[in-house]
Order: structure tokens, then sequence, then C-alpha cells
């Protein structure tokens, strides 16, 4: 899939770490607190408690054969595959490569959306119909209430999607020129707004001081870069007292996806047709 570059305004491939054209990085492959590698993923699902791979069809470390699933495993030749088995049993390849960090991520997401599917399935899912005449009522009543729970079940997926069509696309908004900035011989690191300087450790510094003041008339003319590296002098702004203000509440709260008893899973409700 085609996306747009914030910075440039070129369009490259979902599956990019960065825009070909300016180099600015992917926003939607930010991963700070995700698992980084096949292990981590394992644990994390294994934390949620999630159901065993054969139900959620969610195979970590395994190349799985049959039909129906989605993978990622290392071949013999050291490349990271990450993949998905449609219905037909056809293999579509989301990502192939060496780096580990990056294909963790691209199915690290996609199970997480696949449990929030799974979930808003379990809530829309709660009514039971009767069959024979009895359903919701008698006769002509039995058809009107079950068109009713359908369409306030279909109102509900609506609304779900809305939301988190809205929290993504807000997160890219606030967060789109997170990163370092080099401007008269100084470091600086911006995210949601605010701006830091570095001076013998992070601090702090108004939006219209004189360096911040200017590398954001031209973000692009300042950009070093999305993560920290030695050579720039500083110590990394992940590891400032301020890294709490912004991830201790991260948008990735993980007891949002943890799976409980009452919980069930139906990957038969999963587009099996689709490359992911």
């Amino acid at each position: 899939m085609k996306i747009k570059c914030d910075y440039c305004g070129n369009t490259y491939e979902d599956t990019l770490h960065q825009c070909p054209d300016c180099g600015a990085p992917n926003p939607s492959h930010k991963n700070e607190k995700g698992p980084k590698t096949i292990e981590e993923l394992q644990q994390w699902y294994k934390n949620r408690n999630l159901p065993a791979p054969e139900v959620t069809r969610f195979f970590i470390g395994v190349d799985y054969k049959e039909p129906r699933a989605f993978g990622i495993y290392k071949d013999d030749n050291g490349d990271f595959i990450v993949y998905k088995n449609k219905g037909d049993g056809s293999r579509a390849v989301r990502y192939q490569g060496k780096d580990e960090e990056y294909a963790v991520n691209e199915l690290y997401q996609r199970l997480k959306d696949e449990i929030v599917h799974q979930k808003a399935n379990n809530k829309g899912g709660g009514v039971t119909r009767s069959g024979g005449g009895g359903g919701f009522g008698s006769g002509g009543r039995s058809g009107s209430g079950g068109g009713l729970f359908n369409g306030i079940r279909s109102l509900f997926y609506i609304v779900v999607v809305i939301i988190m069509i809205s929290v993504f696309v807000s997160s890219l908004r606030e967060n789109r020129h997170r990163g370092y900035y080099r401007y008269d011989n100084d470091i600086y690191y911006y995210i949601s707004d605010d701006w830091y300087v570095y001076d013998d450790g992070w601090r702090e510094v108004s939006s219209t001081a004189p360096g911040p003041a200017t590398i954001s008339e031209s973000y692009d003319e300042y950009y070093v870069s999305d993560t920290w590296d030695s050579s720039m002098g500083t110590t990394d702004w992940d590891d400032s007292s301020y890294y709490d203000r912004y991830h201790s509440s991260s948008d990735d709260n993980d007891s949002d996806y943890d799976w409980g008893s009452d919980d069930s899973w139906d990957s038969g409700g999963t587009d099996w047709d689709s490359d992911w």
C-alpha cells in the first residue's frame, strides 16, 4: 500500500522504513515499547493469555504451511519472513529481510488489530436468538427484532472503526515531526509540540526560543533522525526524566489486549483472501 510522506509529499510503499526521497521516518512503523525480537513477541503473546496458535492462527517463530495463518520466522539465510497464508493455501509475504525489529513489528501490529476485532465481535454477539418462531417476539416481530439487533451491531462496529481511525490520525498529526534536530551546533528533540535541548543533559525549552522557532519554519532543513545515535554527542532522549511524561500512558496499553476466560476467538470471520 502506498502512503504519503508528511515532510516532502512523496508517495512510497508502507513497508519501507523511511521516505526514499527525503529520508523522513515512516510514522506507521513506530515501535517504541513493543516487542523487538521473535522471542519477545512470543513472550508478549504468552503474557496476554491468548489462546493457542491453532485457535488464533498466529504462528510466531514457525514456518506454518497450512491455509489460514499469520506468522513470522527466520529462514536458513538469516532473513526474517512475515507471511499470511490465505484461505486457498497460497502465501502472501508481507516482509522478507534482515531487520528483525521491523519484521516483528509488522506481525505485532497485525496481531493487535486482530485482538481488537475479536473483542469487538464478543461484545457485539452477546444476544442469543432462538429458533422456531420464538426469536425476540412472535410472528413478524421476530424479524424486526433481528433487524434491529443487526443494525445496532453494525453501528457498534462503525463507531469502533471511527474511534480507531481518529486515534491513529491524531497520533500521526501529533508526532509527525518527532525526532532529533540540529541547530547552531545544538541538538534538540521535538515531541508532541514540546522542545528539549541537550546541554550536559536534556532540558525543556520554549517553542519560541531561537532554535525551535527557526526549526519549526523548516523541519526538513534541520532534521537529524528519529532515533538516537552516539555521534550526536548527547544521551538518548528516551533515557531522560521526561520520557514517562509522554509514554507512561502510551497508546500501546498492553492491558487492552489481555485475553479473558469469557472471551472467545473465531478466526472464521477473518478476511483470509486479502494479502494482509
